[in-house]
């Protein structure tokens, strides 16, 4: 069977998966970068990216979002097995795995969210 190849697969490497770790551990201290989409009025973040450095030199990613039908999210660690070759990978991955868990919603919040993510998607700048 062929496989079909997007776009961006000459420009990125596949992410790298390792067997999540049950009860491993995630990252305590503040992850290397954190990429927030604040809410004007409420004390939590409507989307949050968190992207780290693992001790073997490869990148590990986290998302969370909370919109007007619910959220949810995790912290970045290596007990969830989900790795890339670079942090622009990782930051990429990170937000094709939001646009999954948003799936068809179609709320103000979720669209809000969904805008967010394509701009930082692709993003040159993000780390700069």
């Amino acid at each position: 069977m062929m496989q079909q190849l997007g776009l961006f697969d000459a420009l990125r490497r596949p992410p790298v998966r390792i067997a999540v770790e049950a009860d491993g551990p995630v990252v305590r201290d503040e992850p290397d970068f954190t990429f927030r989409l604040k809410h004007p009025r409420m004390a939590w973040d409507r989307a949050e990216i968190e992207v780290h450095r693992h001790e073997s030199g490869l990148w590990m990613w986290s998302t969370s979002y909370q919109a007007d039908m619910g959220g949810g999210g995790y912290r970045v660690g290596a007990k969830w097995g989900k790795f890339a070759e670079t942090r622009e990978d990782a930051l990429f991955y990170a937000c094709e795995e939001l646009e999954r868990r948003l799936g068809d919603r179609d709320t103000a919040d979720v669209a809000l969210i969904r805008k967010w993510v394509l701009a930082l998607k692709d993003d040159a700048r993000a780390f700069q």
